[in-house]
């Protein structure tokens, strides 16, 4: 198998990724998966604390042409706030496109699986016009706690 890959990147090399994200190859699309831990208490990928009311990048970045078919958020540490008016939302591409902005208070505020705007089907999926870096936006209040993991499923053809 390692040959068969050293031959794709010699003769494919626009198959590879530059950043971040799992793949599987088949025949001229490639379905992938990204995901990226979200902690209140540590830093997003420009050094800014992800506790602070702000747009947080995780450092994961999707190729121009990505359709992102899938997303669920999975909330492993209960999120919280001085007054549990804080709200958590997620992008890709523009605001709340893969998650609306929702108070702590509600699903982010329980631990287990919150699902993405994007559930599968072809009327929910989204079509990136750049590459994008996947981004949680804290508004509101500083998040206080709160730990969780994003995954974003996504096709990219040649």
């Amino acid at each position: 198998m390692a040959k068969n890959v050293l031959y794709l990147k010699q003769v494919a090399p626009e198959w590879q990724l530059k950043r971040g994200a799992v793949k599987t190859e088949t025949a001229l699309i490639s379905q992938k998966q990204a995901s990226a831990i979200f902690d209140s208490a540590a830093l997003d990928s420009a050094g800014v604390a992800n506790s602070a009311v702000g747009a947080h990048g995780l450092g994961i970045f999707l190729p121009l042409g990505a359709v992102i078919t899938k997303a669920y958020f999975q909330v492993k540490t209960a999120f919280t706030s001085a007054a549990s008016t804080a709200t958590i939302a997620i992008k890709a591409q523009s605001a709340n496109d893969i998650y609306t902005a929702t108070a702590v208070s509600g699903a982010m505020g329980s631990t287990g699986f919150i699902a993405g705007v994007q559930d599968g089907t072809v009327g929910n999926m989204l079509s990136l016009t750049a590459e994008r870096e996947l981004t949680i936006s804290v508004a509101v209040q500083a998040l206080t706690a709160g730990k969780g993991i994003l995954v974003v499923e996504y096709s990219q053809g040649l």
